[in-house]
């Protein structure tokens, strides 16, 4: 997508302000009970702030706003623009302390054990019966999640979210604040849907490998290819002309993941809720078809994701610039307590125990970035 001058010149108007200012401005609100946004978007070395004056927020006519939508789409939060701030990120820090976490057995060479904190063989029969589902004609991709909780001492929540920022240039790395939800970090490499004017653009990431010596297998390479003919087939009801690139790797650490970048233009503007509401959930997160494979979700994954596999970004009637809130954590400071979330799309191919190892390998990704006191 060509350069967004819309988005551009809002972003003009907006305050710069010091580094010293913001993490004073982050307290003040966190103190103040007030709901607030600390971001920075794939590629760029700019850091936005987004903080409430009012709770709750009730954005104008044209007013952007970073939108923030738990994956049921029964909990919404926005956030008021308020503080733009540059800064050159900096190009080291300190690695991670293991003496952080209140049980250092789960650190084994940058890893760790999760036997002490979930059930394996819940999650591997969960997949079991998934896979029975796919081979009755049910639905033939669901993705399947889990959460892990993991008690800390103190946590740096402003170096774990530079770490982030070093470490994935090519993800939205946020952190955000509410005082019903507590605190989420991420840093997700999937872009939902950017609109701009009649111009759209999507990031589908489905298929994923751990390191650069593994070998991409049928699996990998149909479970991506559902997500593609999906968001493809919608796009083609609409009047307008679809490009699709050549399929190509998006590398998250050692995680590698199947990227097409699709986009298209509309004859007309359209709606953009519209089109978000038909395309979300995508097989990425979900399955396909999505009613069924939502309704094997709900029925038997044995939580409520709340904001994991979501939507974040920024929003308003003629920009939307939205993310799946994926590898992600919850981070409840009053009980000094992370929970990560992780999936993996299941399919008729899939190898139960490799499924396993690729959500573990998920949360790998963010829990090695966090830096604790």
């Amino acid at each position: 997508m060509q350069n967004d001058k819309y988005y551009n010149n809002e972003e003009k108007k907006l305050k710069i302000i010091s580094i010293i200012k913001l993490y004073k401005k982050i307290i003040k609100s966190y103190y103040g009970n007030i709901n607030f946004v600390i971001f920075r978007k794939p590629y760029e070395k700019k850091i936005f702030f987004y903080h409430n004056n009012s709770i709750p927020f009730s954005p104008k006519k044209n007013e952007k706003y970073f939108l923030i939508k738990s994956f049921d789409n029964t909990k919404t939060i926005k956030i008021n623009p308020n503080i733009i701030y540059c800064t050159n990120i900096p190009k080291n820090l300190p690695v991670v302390s293991k003496m952080g976490l209140k049980n250092d057995t789960i650190w084994n060479n940058n890893s760790f054990l999760l036997n002490e904190f979930y059930n394996k063989e819940k999650y591997k029969n969960l997949i079991k019966k998934a896979i029975g589902e796919i081979k009755k004609g049910t639905f033939q991709k669901v993705v399947l999640s889990k959460y892990v909780k993991i008690p800390f001492h103190n946590i740096s929540l402003e170096k774990t979210f530079q770490k982030l920022m070093i470490s994935y240039p090519n993800a939205l790395i946020s952190i955000w604040y509410d005082i019903h939800h507590g605190f989420w970090i991420g840093c997700t490499p999937e872009l939902l849907i950017k609109f701009q004017n009649k111009k759209l653009l999507i990031s589908i990431l489905a298929g994923t490998i751990w390191s650069d010596y593994a070998i991409w297998t049928s699996k990998e390479i149909k479970e991506h290819n559902i997500v593609v003919k999906y968001v493809e087939k919608i796009l083609r009801s609409y009047n307008g002309f679809v490009t699709l690139k050549k399929t190509g790797i998006k590398r998250m650490g050692h995680l590698q993941h199947l990227e097409t970048l699709i986009s298209f233009s509309f004859l007309k503007t359209p709606n953009y809720n519209e089109v978000l509401n038909h395309i979300y959930p995508t097989p990425s997160i979900c399955g396909f078809p999505k009613e069924q494979s939502f309704d094997f979700i709900k029925k038997n994954e044995g939580y409520k994701r709340n904001f994991y596999t979501g939507y974040i970004g920024i929003v308003n009637e003629k920009y939307m610039e939205l993310y799946l809130n994926l590898r992600c954590a919850r981070i409840k400071k009053e009980k000094k307590e992370i929970t990560l979330y992780a999936g993996s799309g299941i399919t008729i191919d899939s190898d139960i125990d490799q499924e396993l190892i690729e959500t573990e390998n998920k949360m790998k990704n963010i829990l090695s970035q966090f830096i604790f006191k």
